[in-house]
């Protein structure tokens, strides 16, 4: 029994500076992962910079800012693993890499980059109802194979980076291409601006 512990002695001295700081300052950052972590605050928001977690479980009316993540995507090591959306909490993802995004009846989540392997939305859907914001250039994108119960997969706006996201369905709810809004590119409609401009000058 002696024997062993002075490993775990390491182990645990090893660990505690990945562990530490996260609940203090809501920021995980390089350096530090989460195993399993809770947050229903709004203002102010978890951000992820640099760091990871195994589960990310937003609740309430919590905010979360994925500005980035450990690198690569790895259980228990790096990235944010898996984000889960409850109630009217919010998705804010920039950069990073997650294995699974889940969201309720009213969360929302805003994608503009980053790798995002699957989607999965635990709702009802009526039309104008969508709670999942993918920014992508307007010609760039399409859903995987042609199938929108498979996924989507396109330009991101923000980075000019390629994406695909698959999508897990639940017989229980709308399919999940249904929540899935696309924004597309701004500059589209400033040059229907500007075109109108011209016309009016005319």
């Amino acid at each position: 029994m002696m024997k062993r512990t002075p490993p775990l002695f390491m182990l645990v001295v090893l660990c505690a500076p990945v562990f530490g700081g996260v609940a203090d300052d809501g920021v995980i950052s390089t350096g530090e992962y989460a195993f399993s972590l809770t947050w229903r605050s709004y203002d102010p928001p978890l951000i992820v910079n640099g760091g990871g977690a195994y589960e990310i479980s937003v609740r309430d009316n919590g905010r979360l800012i994925v500005q980035s993540t450990s690198t690569p995507l790895e259980r228990y090591v790096s990235g944010a693993y898996d984000i889960l959306l409850f109630n009217n909490s919010q998705l804010l993802y920039l950069d990073g890499v997650t294995e699974f995004i889940s969201l309720g009846q009213t969360g929302t989540a805003t994608l503009k980059g980053g790798g995002i392997n699957y989607i999965k939305a635990m709702r009802y859907v009526t039309p104008g109802d969508e709670n999942i914001f993918i920014y992508a250039y307007k010609d760039s994108w399409s859903w995987i194979d042609n199938d929108p119960l498979r996924g989507i997969q396109g330009i991101w706006l923000d980075t000019d980076l390629p994406f695909r996201i698959e999508f897990i369905n639940n017989s229980d709810y709308s399919p999940t291409w249904m929540s899935v809004q696309v924004i597309p590119e701004p500059a589209t409609f400033v040059l229907l601006a500007g075109g109108g401009l011209l016309f009016r000058r005319k």
